[in-house]
Parts: structure tokens; sequence; C-alpha cells
């Protein structure tokens, strides 16, 4: 009896050997702490390359051996290895792991980092925070999300970049936007598709980015992007639609009609001071532009396992603007993939990036060109629809063609012409390509010692193309019209090596280092032909072609460039950590370019303490870190700055063009320029509280860039129209501060953060080499000059100057700050000379407000941006102004005597107090009359999210999302939207001048995994 029963007992251990010896399907639910599901955990078969990643609600299914083991890994919680003992189903609930928790940060050339080992202010934006509500550039997406970071939206149209600005404007005249790194390169980036976008991190000060030496002085933005992911192939689709209407628009008055005196004048003028009218209307503003439409729809398949991943991604943007017929497109291909080899002692990677673009018919803007001068001073007694049939032409029989149609063509300091002949008949086109294509490889040479190499080679191209017909204001583009052709093409290899080390020595002491060298280098080269405006229409009307370009009269304009450019680097990094304590940064780069004569070495140092291995942690505090660093970056000097034999370029006219710009000389007395160089120390604090609920960071920085690299205008007889000279110094000094909640109230959870930023900006020194007291930064706008002013000298009147500083004319007033009046005509007295100050158009300070709600399946987030401070010039309000057409100017008239009180001796004429402020749009206005605030809170984001409920297993998630931007203002000082510039350059800001309005956005966004 034993012996059968003991022969039953064998044969079914060796049943239950055989049945967990077979592959089963386990499926079950990832949950942290708190049982909320945990998507994206990879989830791995011990020992193979077998596994999956959770879905968006923490499932997962997969085929195991019934004796196998499933390994739970997810960045943030600890590591659990289950054995499957045949089971079928298994939920996991992970815990936090809490040295993960202080987060993994990606620094400058892509090496990663933890987050309290970091002895220098920086800043993640998640890809759901950039994506939460798209656009066709994802750098307008940075705005408000981080502290010390400035967005202006520039012309804002379609494919434009927006400017940004880190920490202040450090250089006069090259450049102050930041440098872009994709995966450790650096490269372009606007034009990237956002949901490639894994995380975006910004290095906001010189500490963070000196390894980029030169590249780096306006601080770095670095990408890392979307790669292959383990598990069984995913498919991800995003849809985004969005409408636009103009968010405002100027405030015109419809009581009075065209003319002069209040009475009508026999020639059609658009000057409104005319008698009052009963059928007045600024309908035509409103009824001039379309609903614009923003279509972005992306596809990405991702697959991978232990030893190989791809990635593959395509995107199709699609922008039709509020000004018809300004469209835009771009086609965004990457494929990307990486594998190991040799038991992961060697790894591969490689990717290619595909970049298709098309803008069509950019509106101008500013009074020249712009559909907008002529649309906003169309006088309110008129009837557009006399002018917008046929696209606004008419017939001309003597000459045989359409032609413009609008009878206020007259150059008055700018072209008057119909906005809708200029939508229609100023047509351009600009073709772009751009192809980047990377490999690299890493040897892990031991367990902490590893070699890495890259290359990376990019390649652009562009068409440009310009046609604007006959029939447009003649004195720019002659009877014939206009035709303008451009090609250009580029190429640039970035190289890079590097020797990285991780290691700890003993239980107290961790090393991470790096060395390596760097080698950048291309070319680009360009070629352009235009007729000369009147000075050489084209041969025959619209005869848009090179051959057409052969005018009767003068010289067509001609130009070809070929440059290249050669930078090499050494680097060396090292990160020393003790006891999980004290961190000490030590960088240093030495950099060669081929515009300096000699190399030049930028260091950088930094210490951290975390005070909380001291004093230990408790359940009010958290964490606690002080930090301190100190960096010096800069510029390389512009091409052409230390070059004393430049070559002679030739005129249209084939005669031999005089030398632009040499370094400075005066007989024996030669300068030899240096590079701009910044130095910069920064100081600061980041404590957690309450179980990590709370998290606060303050950061204080002082950055000093000397070596300004300037141009100044050559005496006569010198061989040159300019000099180069190192011309002053500019110091930026601020404060940054971040504050997040991270708190769940049952079902509901919320996050709110608030980012805080406020820089000074002073103009320390300007070279005794430029004999005038200022330095003109911008010309201006027959309002106000942009001049930077010699620290001590008569323009700065005791103020400490600083960029963006405005200079005009102003009311004089008498000892006791009152306008003074002129007795006779009863206007007020204008300063004689517009060279008096009148404010600055960088802002005081900005705050900023992101709050993210979930619930179950919903999701709301929006922000609320903040600019507080700075003044803009607007030249819309001083033609409004002077054409009779502001709603200011309509009500001084609906007095009973028509007269209007400005505070002087007598009342006087709106027409007559109006025309003598504005100058009739000419030079010498009252700037005072034209500055406004730009002090503004907006909604600027608002996302309103569902998760739909699985109803198919061939669909992993699915989400619907109601997206809105610039949706209203909650306060604004200016009678348009603040953020309006005149371009993104450093000269064209705190000037407004006839630009596209703004847009408020609203739409939705579909999101679905397969």
């Amino acid at each position: 009896m034993m012996k059968k029963i003991y022969k039953l007992v064998v044969l079914l251990l060796l049943c239950q050997t055989y049945v967990f010896a077979q592959n089963i399907s386990v499926t079950g639910k990832v949950t942290d702490s708190d049982n909320l599901p945990l998507p994206g955990v990879s989830v791995k078969v011990s020992g193979s390359a077998q596994g999956v990643s959770t879905d968006a609600n923490g499932n997962f299914t997969l085929s195991v051996p019934g004796t196998g083991t499933l390994v739970f890994t997810s960045i943030g919680f600890v590591t659990q290895t289950v054995p499957v003992q045949g089971r079928t189903t298994l939920n996991i609930r992970m815990a936090n792991d809490s040295q993960q928790l202080e987060g993994v940060v990606v620094t400058a050339l892509g090496i990663e980092r933890s987050q309290k080992s970091l002895t220098y202010n920086t800043t993640n934006i998640s890809a759901e925070e950039l994506n939460a509500v798209k656009g066709a550039n994802v750098l307008n997406s940075l705005a408000g999300k981080a502290a010390g970071v400035f967005v202006t939206q520039g012309n804002g149209g379609p494919g434009s970049s927006p400017r940004v600005i880190i920490r202040g404007n450090k250089s006069i005249s090259q450049g102050n936007q930041p440098l872009y790194v994709v995966d450790g390169i650096p490269m372009g980036f606007s034009d990237f598709n956002q949901e490639d976008v894994e995380s975006l991190q910004v290095l906001q000060g010189p500490s963070a980015s000196a390894l980029y030496g030169s590249q780096a002085a306006n601080g770095v933005i670095m990408i890392t992007t979307k790669k292959g992911k383990l598990g069984s192939v995913n498919v991800d689709f995003a849809s985004t639609a969005m409408y636009d209407k103009p968010l405002l628009l100027p405030d015109i008055q419809t009581d009075f009609g065209a003319g002069l005196n209040g009475a009508v004048v026999s020639t059609p003028i658009n000057d409104s001071w005319g008698p009052r009218i009963s059928n007045g209307s600024e309908d035509h503003v409103k009824d001039f532009f379309r609903t614009g439409e923003n279509y972005i729809n992306s596809l990405s398949v991702s697959s991978g396992n232990a030893t190989q991943r791809i990635y593959f991604s395509y995107a199709n943007t699609q922008n039709k603007a509020l000004i018809p017929g300004y469209d835009y497109t771009r086609h965004n291909v990457t494929l990307r993939g990486n594998t190991s080899l040799f038991k992961d002692k060697v790894a591969l990677n490689g990717g290619i990036n595909y970049i298709n673009n098309n803008t069509q018919n950019v509106n101008g803007n500013g009074w020249t060109d712009s559909p907008m001068f002529g649309l906003y001073l169309f006088p309110v007694s008129d009837n557009m629809a006399k002018y917008s049939a046929n696209n606004g032409t008419v017939w001309n029989a003597t000459r045989g063609l359409w032609d413009q149609n609008w009878p206020y063509i007259k150059n008055e300091h700018s072209s008057n012409q119909n906005p809708y002949w200029l939508v229609n008949f100023r047509q351009n086109e600009n073709l772009g390509n751009r192809t980047v294509m990377n490999v690299g490889a890493k040897w892990n040479i031991t367990n902490w010692l590893n070699f890495s190499a890259r290359e990376t080679y990019t390649l652009r191209d562009g068409n440009t193309e310009t046609r604007v017909y006959a029939g447009a204001e003649p004195i720019n583009y002659g009877a014939n019209g206009a035709y303008a052709r451009g090609f250009s093409g580029s190429s640039d290899f970035y190289t890079e090596l590097l020797l990285n080390a991780n290691k700890n020595f003993g239980q107290n002491i961790t090393l991470n280092a790096s060395a390596g060298f760097i080698n950048s280098q291309g070319r680009a080269q360009s070629v352009s032909l235009s007729n000369n405006g009147s000075a050489n229409t084209l041969a025959y009307p619209n005869a848009f072609s090179v051959q057409g370009l052969n005018g009767t009269t003068g010289q067509f304009n001609s130009s070809e460039a070929l440059t290249k450019y050669l930078e090499q680097a050494v680097l060396g990094t090292a990160s020393i950590g003790w006891k999980e304590t004290l961190f000490l940064d030590v960088t240093g780069r030495n950099e060669w370019s081929y515009t300096v004569d000699k190399p030049f070495f930028y260091p950088s140092v930094g210490l951290g303490y975390i005070l909380t291995e001291t004093i230990g942690s408790n359940d009010i505090l958290s964490f606690a870190k002080i930090r301190g660093s100190y960096a010096e970056v800069g510029n390389s000097l512009p091409r052409g700055a230390n070059n004393r034999n430049p070559y002679y370029s030739l005129a249209n006219n084939e005669n031999i063009n005089g030398r632009g710009s040499l370094p400075f000389f005066s007989g024996t007395d030669t300068a030899t320029l240096t590079p701009e160089r910044t130095k910069s120390w920064e100081i600061g604090a980041e404590v957690r509280l309450l179980k990590d609920k709370f998290n606060l960071s303050v950061t204080y920085y002082n950055a000093l860039t000397d070596d300004q690299v300037i141009s100044i205008t050559a005496p006569s007889g010198a061989g040159a129209t300019n000099f180069f000279i190192n011309g002053g110094s500019v110091l930026n000094k601020g404060i940054e501060a971040g504050l997040s909640y991270n708190g769940k109230f049952g079902a509901v959870s919320w996050t709110p953060s608030f980012n805080f930023s406020k820089n000074v900006n002073e103009i320390k020194s300007l070279s005794p080499l430029l004999s005038a007291d200022r330095f003109v930064l911008a010309g201006g706008n027959r309002l106000v000059h942009s001049w930077l002013a010699r620290p001590g000298g008569a323009l700065a009147a005791g103020r400490t100057p600083a960029f963006m500083d405005m200079y005009g004319k102003t009311y004089v007033r008498d000892a006791a700050g009152n306008i003074t009046y002129n007795a006779t005509t009863g206007l007020p007295i204008i300063s004689p000379v517009d060279n008096q100050f009148v404010g600055n158009a960088n802002p005081d300070f900005l705050l900023n407000m992101n709050n993210q709600f979930a619930y179950k399946r919903f999701t709301l987030s929006f922000l609320v941006d903040g600019r507080f401070g700075g003044l803009t010039s607007s030249s819309t309000e001083q033609w409004l102004d002077y054409k009779g057409l502001s709603q200011r100017s309509g009500d001084a008239r609906n007095s009973s005597d028509g007269l209007m009180d400005i505070g002087g001796p007598k009342r006087v004429s709106p027409e007559l107090y109006y025309s003598f402020i504005s100058a009739k749009a000419d030079g010498g206005a009252l700037a005072d009359a034209y500055l406004f605030d730009t002090t503004n809170i907006r909604l600027r984001e608002l996302a309103l999210g569902f998760t739909l409920p699985k109803f198919t297993n061939a669909v992993r998630n699915m989400s619907l999302t109601l997206v809105g931007r610039n949706l209203f203002f909650f306060h604004r000082e200016a009678p348009f939207d603040p953020e309006l510039a005149n371009g993104t350059g450093d000269g064209g800001q705190g000037f407004e001048s006839f630009q596209m309005p703004s847009a408020r956005s609203i739409g939705l966004t579909l999101r679905a995994g397969l």
C-alpha cells in the first residue's frame, strides 16, 4: 500500500513539473503604494530577453514558463523579483525607492546625473507638459513652464520661432537665444516633432552648460527624444485640431468719417477727421481675417527586447494663419534603433531625422507690405466691399492687366496698400529640407568605465521665391512688379569622443567623470537674385523669371556666398560625492575657433551639500540642499572680426565694393579682439517638506559679460565702413524660484506649481573707442530709440543704464513735475530732441502658475502666465491717432463744443492735438503718449481630458482632450497683446508696429495606443 502511495506522489510531482515547464499566459496589474495603476513598468522574464511594459492602466499579459521568474522595474520604485509558480494572475504593488525618487537628470553632453548631486539650478519639463496644448512650434510651449525663461511670440505666424531668453540679455551684438541640444548633439530644434520628445531639461546658468563653451553663453535647453521600448510592438497615434480667432484687435471709432477739419474733402484720403456719420462700421477689420486652422497628426511605432530596440515616427503639420493665403506645412520622419552586443559589452545606436517644410505667403510686418496697415487705417465711412472684389484688383485697360484697386496708395512715411491685394499678389514661398543622420557606439570596458563615440551629419537646403505683381507701391517695386529667387545649402559634421567613469570607492566616495574631444565643422553657401526696386523693375509686367530681372534700367541685385567653419575642444568633467552628503563638480573646456587666433579656456566649479544627510529627515523636513557654483562661458568672435585682409566683393554694376568691417586700427595702434566672456556665479537651495509634498527651489545668480564685440563707424579714409572692437560689459543678476505641491485627496490628485523670475540688467561700461555716449541697438520706429547709454555719461543722467532702455521725446515738466503748456496754442510743450529716457522694455518680473488635476478618468490642467512691468511703444496707436481712427480720438470729438480738455490753459481741437503728439506719424512724436505698460496676466493654456474605458483588446488606451491657448486676459494694461514684438531679434523688442494679431486657439486632441 505504501509503495502505491509513493508511486502516486511521484507521478503527481512529475505532472506538476511538466505543467510548470510549459509556457503559461500570466496577466496582472501593477500599482503603486496608493493602489493607483502604474503605466510603463518593465516586466521581464528573468534570464531572457522576453518582456513587456504595462499599459496606461497598469495591466500586462506575458507568456512565461510556469517555473519562471518575473522582474518588475520602474524608475522611482524598488525592483521586485516574483516567482511565477504556475500562477496565471499576478497583481503587484510596488514600493517607492527613496534613492531613485531623487530623480535622474540629463546634463551637458547627455551625461546622466542624480538630481541631488547637481550643484546648479536646472528645470525638467516632461513630454506631457510640452504636449498638453500643442502648436506648430514646440518652443512656444516653453512659456511659463520654467523659472528664468522668457518667451516672446514675435511675429507669431505659422512656422515662425519665438524669442527665448534665459536669465536676461547678455550680448550686445551676438544674439541672446540659448543653445538647443538634442540627444547630446547641438542642433536646431524648433521644427522637430513634439511627439518625439521624451523630456526637456533647461540648464539656466553657465555652471550647468560650461561644457559647451562658446556655444552656451545664453544657457542650454537639453532635449531627450523617445527610443524603442521593451516589449511587443506599440503603436501610438495623436491628432490635434485647433482653430484660431484674433485675440485682440484695435479699438476703432465709428462715429466720424473721412475728411479734414470736420468736412469731407474731394480727394480720397484715409484721414478720418471728417463729419459725424451714422453708418460707420469696423466690421471690415474682423471680416478680413479667416479662421486659422492647425492640424498636427503623428504616428509612432516602438518595439524592443533586452538587446534591440527600434522607434519610428511620422508627423504631419498643416497650418492656415489668420491672414488669408499664409500657410505652413511640415513633414517629420524619424527612425532610431539601438542594439547591444557581446553580452552588453558594446552598444550601437543610429538614427535619421528628416524634416520638410513649406511656408507660403508670409505677410509683411510693420509699415511696409503689411496688410494690417491698410486694413487698420481704412476709413470707417468707406465700404471695403468696393475694394475686396477680384482679390483687390480692377482691370486697367491702358496697361492691359489687373491693377491694384485702392484709392489710398501714397507714400506717406509708409506704403498704404489694399490688404486683399497684398495677400493675393505679394506672393512668397520658402521651401526647406533638413536631414539629420547620427551613429553612436559605446564600449563598456569595465563595469565602471566606458568609451563612447558619436557622429552627426546634418544637411540643409532652402529655396525661396518672391513674386510681387504689377500694381504694387511703385517706389519699392517698380511699375512692372518685382521678383526674387534664392538658393541655400549647408552641411555640418559633429564628432564627439568621451571616456566616462562611474565608480564607488568604498561606501563613502563616488566618482562620475568624463573626458573627451569634440570637433564641429561645416560649410554653407547661398545664391540670391532680385530686381532693384524702381531702379530696376521687371522687363515686362509680371515676368517672374531670372530673365525678367534684366530690366531696361539699372542693375539687378545679385549675391553669392560661401562660408566654412571649424571649432574644436578638449574637455573634462568630474563630480565627486562623499557619503551622499557633499558633491563637488569641476569642469574645463579648452576651445579652438576658426575666428580666434589663440585657444580659450572655460572652467566651472560647484559644491552641493545635502543638509538632511547630516541633521536627518522627518515628517516635516524631507530633504534640504544648499548649492553654489562659479563658471565662465562666452561667445566666439563673429566671422571676420579678426580678419585684417578680407576679400573684396563686387557691386551690381561690377565695381569693387569697399570693405565693410575690419578689426580696429588707428595708425600703428591696432586692437586684437578677444571673445566675449561671461563670468557667472550662483547660490541656491532646494527643500522638500511634508513627505515630499512641497518642493521649493530658490536661486540667486550674478553674470558679468565682458569684452562685448560691437561694430562702430570707421573714420573717413580708414579703408572700411566699420570697425570691430571689444566694446563694453553687461551685468545680469536676479532670482529664480519654484514651488510645487503634490497632493492626493482620495481619488483626486492635485499638482500645482509656481515659477518666479526677476532679472536686473545693467550696462557696466562702454569702450572709449566708441566716441558717442551711446551704442545704437535699434533705430526705433519714429517714436523711440533703443540705445545703450554710457554709464556716467550725459545720456545716462545719473541712472544705471540697461539693455533695451528706450529714448524719445517727452513732456517738458516744471519743477513740481507738472506738464507745461504753450499759452497760445494750449498744446503741451515737448522736449526739442528725442534723447530723453522714457523707460525699459524688459519686464520687472515673471510669475506663472501651472495646475494639474486628475480624478479617475478625468484630467484638467491650466497655465496662468503673468508678466509684470516693462514698456512697449506702439506705432499702430500713433497712426490711429494721426488718422483720427482711434477710439480716444472719436471720444474727444463727442463733447458739446467738439473740443477736448488736456489739462492746459484752454480746450483744444482733437485733430490739432492728436496730429501734434503723433507728429503726423513722422519722427518727433511724443513717446510718452505711445508707451504702454506690458503688464498682463493671461490664461496661457487649458486642457480638459477624458480617458475612455477600454472597449477592445486591440486598443491599449484612448483619450480625448479639449485644449485651448491664449484664451483670455485676467488683466492687461496695453490696448494690444503685449507679447507682440517687431521680430525676435534684440532690436525688435519694445516696438509694436502693425503686427499680425495674436490668436486665441481652441481645439481637440485625440490620443490612442494600439
